[in-house]
């Protein structure tokens, strides 16, 4: 190799650390985000499910025509809202994230072995694709316990609706 061909080998080297660390902390920001998002569909859905489960209860000893007209569909929205809020948590289970960056024993092992840049660098991306698989996995499942979750949101209304519907039409 001449030493024109060494400058521009670690010039590469460069570009492909930032490059894939780059992407490795997108997905923790995914992460992080589909985490926050999660955390805030839940306070929702505990504050809702808690204020429906109360009127529900309520309606089951109280003689008001109002309660008992909404009686089955307070009680279906605050079932509906905590499963909703269970897709929540599991979107927010705790994991292991992997950060950007590798460890001091990575480095150590870099500076003191006798393995040219190519061979580091090999190591490093062998590394961390392991870790990116990691992080898109746990990426995937979170966002699609939220996507379920939110789904959950959107058809509570509809859920309500159709639990105040049943009484009605067995009334006739």
């Amino acid at each position: 190799m001449t030493e024109e061909q060494k400058p521009k080998k670690l010039d590469d080297f460069k570009l492909i650390i930032d490059d894939v660390r780059a992407r490795q902390a997108a997905l923790v920001n995914l992460i992080i985000f589909t985490d926050q998002k999660a955390m805030a569909v839940f306070r929702l859905y505990v504050t809702l499910g808690i204020a429906a489960g109360v009127t529900g209860a309520a309606s089951f000893f109280r003689r008001d025509e109002l309660l008992e007209f909404a009686r089955w569909s307070m009680v279906a929205t605050a079932i509906w809202l905590a499963i909703g809020a269970l897709f929540c948590f599991r979107a927010m289970s705790r994991s292991s994230i992997n950060l950007p960056g590798r460890g001091p024993e990575f480095w150590q092992w870099a500076l003191h072995s006798e393995n040219d840049q190519q061979e580091v660098a090999d190591a490093y991306l062998n590394e961390l694709k392991e870790r990116q698989k990691s992080n898109r996995d746990l990426n995937e499942r979170t966002a699609a316990a939220l996507d379920i979750a939110v789904k959950m949101g959107v058809a509570t209304p509809i859920i309500t609706a159709v639990a105040a519907a049943v009484p009605l039409l067995f009334q006739r």
